[in-house]
């Protein structure tokens, strides 16, 4: 099982000067993959459920505010961390696809893959809050039909051949056009994210990997049945999917517990306990209240947790 650790360019501590540190910091620590999030817009009226907990509960401004801090948007940070990289996957966890115009985020993540050597994987989902993409003019009826005419539409600049390439869908309708930028990858891998029935559905007929919504050890197998119910029912092998777990506080170094060792043994405990369940990529988290204490767990990782993970 991979290791990932989130960048910080949304949350209280995150700023430009700690989010590039933190990508070449966790990139020499050794993390496998480097993970991004995504908002555009955080409307001051708000009456949407937020649908990522056990249960959804409507999320007032101050709380999405403060979980966003300065939000720096999620295609320019993976582009900054692509060029101070060398070796570690970016992901995004996920991307609110249908709030974006397709062909310009077609283009930018073309890119950043081109930038990064072709270490892009570009994780999906369908959005839960109505007023954001209200405030960018971007339709919300029918966004799950849309999320996968949008990834269809993805695939085909994606993987072109000749100097153009044109695409008719249900919802978009690109003439022809030139292919470039080409990325590396033919095509950058998505991953879909979410654990409602519809989302597995998607997951199963169409994604490259499954992103758990931070689903923890309790919650996680059932969702995993769904998901294998999905598969068989389109024909696939689940077991050659990605399957992508994290964020919890049982993968948590906390910078303000002195006792590291006792840390390093429990987060090893847990993170074998999620690859039995069948996850393939953690994203293991640090706690700390300063951008110093951040960085300091992030080479504990490096130090203490990867090395020792890797020999098991």
């Amino acid at each position: 099982m991979e290791l990932g650790t989130s960048i910080p360019q949304i949350g209280p501590l995150a700023s430009p000067e700690l989010m590039l540190a933190w990508a070449k910091a966790a990139d020499a620590a050794g993390f496998d993959g480097l993970w991004t999030a995504d908002h555009l817009v955080v409307p001051r009226e708000m009456n949407s459920d937020y649908t990522l907990r056990a249960k959804p509960f409507p999320m007032t401004f101050e709380q999405l505010r403060q979980m966003m801090g300065v939000a720096l948007e999620l295609n320019a940070t993976l582009a900054a961390a692509a060029a101070v990289t060398e070796r570690a996957r970016l992901y995004t966890g996920v991307a609110v696809l249908p709030i974006r115009n397709p062909l310009m985020n077609a283009h930018q993540l073309a890119t950043v893959d081109l930038i990064s050597g072709g270490r892009l994987t570009y994780g999906i989902g369908v959005g839960w809050l109505k007023e954001e993409a209200d405030a960018l003019g971007m339709p919300w009826d029918r966004r799950g039909a849309r999320t996968d005419d949008m990834i269809a539409l993805l695939r085909t600049l994606w993987t072109a051949e000749g100097e153009t390439v044109e695409y008719h869908g249900e919802f978009y309708d690109v003439p022809e056009i030139d292919v470039n930028p080409m990325p590396v990858q033919r095509p950058i891998p998505i991953y879909v994210g979410g654990h409602s029935d519809l989302a597995l559905d998607r997951v199963a007929r169409l994604a490259d990997g499954w992103i758990a919504a931070g689903l923890g050890q309790a919650r996680y197998p059932e969702a995993r049945e769904r998901l294998q119910r999905a598969f068989d029912k389109h024909g696939r092998d689940l077991g050659d999917l990605a399957i992508v777990n994290g964020e919890h506080t049982d993968v948590l170094l906390d910078a303000g517990d002195p006792d590291l060792g006792a840390q390093v043994d429990r987060v090893l405990e847990n993170l074998a306990a999620y690859e039995a369940l069948g996850v393939t990529h953690m994203k293991v988290s640090v706690g700390a209240t300063s951008a110093a204490g951040a960085l300091e767990m992030v080479d504990a990782f490096g130090r203490e947790v990867i090395p020792a993970w890797r020999r098991r």
